[in-house]
């Protein structure tokens, strides 16, 4: 009570300056502590969202091309399985070689010379060059070769040539000089170690 008495002691004119002052004060107070303040802090928040939201959308991005990687890497070590089965180990080759011996048996052709070469490591898998000189009719050494491309093991005839043909009985005996070539799996171990012991 005291104070609206006072108050009203107050001019008129004054009182009025009074009542536009004081919220004017009021409200430059609320402003300068709590509502500019706020929309600052508002500013920076958004700011931030506005990175997080840029970032989450470049991690989606390389989450899918890690995806498609992975999916990529899968199917490549699927392939590399499946290759590295038409490529025989180390342990089968003796087979390999036995089988291609029974075949040109089985044909009836005399094998003159049988002999496996150096192998030529490559990068997952060696090359093994196997020098072959035959004797036989030419319809056996057909069959001796369709027997060779209709293994399951990768067998390649990189060289061939023919001489001397000879009239054996009714029959024409031909001498045949080629190159087989097969393959064999190198496990990366093994190469790791070969390359330590140099």
């Amino acid at each position: 009570m005291k104070i609206l008495e006072k108050l009203d002691s107050i001019p008129f004119k004054q009182r009025l300056v009074l009542y536009i002052l004081f919220p004017l004060v009021g409200i430059s107070l609320f402003a300068y502590s709590y509502y500019l303040p706020a929309q600052k802090e508002i500013a920076q928040c958004k700011a931030r969202l506005k990175q997080t939201q840029e970032r989450l959308s470049k991690l989606k991005l390389e989450s899918k091309k890690l995806k498609k990687l992975k999916e990529e890497i899968e199917k490549t070590h699927k392939k590399y399985i499946e290759m590295s089965y038409l490529l025989p180990r180390g342990k089968e080759i003796p087979n390999l070689l036995a089988d291609i011996s029974n075949l040109g048996s089985d044909c009836h052709l005399d094998f003159v010379l049988f002999e496996p070469q150096k192998e030529n490591i490559k990068d997952f898998y060696a090359e093994l060059p196997i020098m072959l000189k035959l004797k036989g009719q030419f319809l056996q050494i057909k069959k001796f070769l369709q027997g060779i491309s209709n293994t399951t093991r990768i067998i390649n005839v990189r060289q061939i040539s023919m001489k001397k043909a000879k009239s054996v009985g009714e029959n024409v005996v031909l001498n045949v000089d080629l190159q087989l070539v097969t393959y064999r799996f190198v496990p990366q171990t093994a190469k790791i170690k070969k390359k330590k012991r140099r």
